[in-house]
């Protein structure tokens, strides 16, 4: 674990590649979430790139970070990675387990809003890391 929060771009860098791989063994396969009368389906081969694509973004940042000669603060890094796997676990929990069919839509939005934490976490590590002094 210290490893990957002392280096924190190869552990979304190293993310990449496993989502692309996935997105292409996914098929047919979708999210269904329903809210009310509507029922939202949303392909996984999209969602695979999308996340390919931001766990490259993030990489970057961090990344950039290094070349800046910035270190993150470990304890944001830890809070941001921890809170960005859970978010991933969860959202595939329902599609995963079906007794958790029944709760599948409030896991994909709990899901949804810790993935939202761990991104304003990551700003915050970013640019206090970025504009803050260092010792």
């Amino acid at each position: 674990m210290n490893k990957i929060i002392s280096k924190p771009h190869l552990f979304f860098f190293g993310l990449v590649p496993v989502f692309i791989i996935i997105s292409l063994f996914s098929n047919d396969n979708a999210f269904t979430i329903s809210i009310e009368a509507t029922y939202f389906v949303i392909p996984y081969f999209p969602f695979f790139i999308f996340s390919a694509i931001y766990f490259t973004m993030i990489g970057i940042n961090y990344f950039s970070l290094v070349w800046a000669d910035k270190p993150p603060k470990k304890w944001l890094t830890t809070i941001h990675i921890l809170l960005q796997v859970l978010a991933i676990i969860l959202l595939f929990t329902p599609n995963i387990l079906s007794s958790f069919s029944k709760y599948s839509n409030s896991i994909i939005v709990i899901s949804f809003l810790i993935f939202l934490l761990s991104a304003f976490i990551h700003l915050i590590n970013f640019f206090t890391s970025l504009l803050l002094k260092t010792e």
